[in-house]
């Protein structure tokens, strides 16, 4: 009896363990955690993404013409003009 409720439990934190695996597959890719504060000039940023709704704060993350990222606030007037002027 006893090697049938150990085997039990095993099992329930196998599945456990596979479903938590399963859910952090689909998480968001690139969240920001901190944002830029001063405007970024547009003519040194090549591309933007704008994080998932999955991510605690939103965000744009904007690639610059040296391959770094930076993180800036959405509703930044300086954000929404960049963004206008790459689309």
């Amino acid at each position: 009896m006893v090697h049938r409720s150990l085997l039990l439990v095993l099992l329930v934190l196998a599945c456990l363990q596979f479903f938590t695996l399963a859910n952090s597959a689909n998480g968001p890719g690139l969240c920001c955690f901190s944002y830029y504060k001063s405007p970024i000039p547009a003519n040194i940023i090549t591309a933007y993404k704008v994080t998932s709704l999955q991510c605690k704060k939103p965000g744009v993350i904007f690639t610059l013409n040296n391959g770094k990222k930076t993180c800036a606030h959405p509703e930044d007037e300086w954000v929404k003009n960049n963004m206008k002027l790459i689309d």
